[in-house]
């Protein structure tokens, strides 16, 4: 799983601890509780060295009742906001690395038949693959 996406699912159990699917929702999910999908990404340039990819995530809430769930959803988006937009990113033990995703969007939206989603957006850079190059070993000048 990217690490985002966990520092991310991290931040949403602390604010909303329910249960959390992550492959699929079964027909007899529990309520409440949260579902999330894998992230899709498109990609775009950035520098001369690094390219950028930009996520969007959709999470979904599901409550008692979509009022419920939309109150749910508002509440998790407001405290993200309130934290600026960052998310602290963790290491693979779950450590926080003193380092944060910043989030360019989170919207809550009504969702219907006891469910609201939060679409979140942000992007993330990478390094462009570099050719190996053999290093010059002896260089010798001759002048005149």
């Amino acid at each position: 799983m990217n690490p985002e996406l966990a520092s991310i699912r991290t931040a949403f159990h602390q604010l909303f601890p329910e249960m959390i699917y992550e492959e699929e929702v079964p027909e007899d999910l529990i309520i409440p509780s949260m579902y999330f999908p894998p992230a899709f990404s498109f990609d775009g340039p950035d520098s001369l060295s690094t390219f950028t990819k930009t996520y969007s995530l959709q999470v979904k809430i599901f409550h008692e009742s979509t009022q419920q769930a939309h109150a749910e959803a508002e509440r998790i988006a407001d405290a993200i906001r309130a934290r600026r937009l960052l998310v602290p990113l963790l290491d693979l033990e779950g450590t926080q690395t003193g380092e944060y995703v910043r989030l360019n969007r989170i919207e809550s939206r009504q969702g219907s038949s006891g469910m609201a989603p939060i679409v979140l957006t942000w992007d993330s850079r990478y390094f462009y693959e570099q050719e190996a190059v053999n290093p010059l070993n002896n260089v010798s000048w001759k002048g005149g």
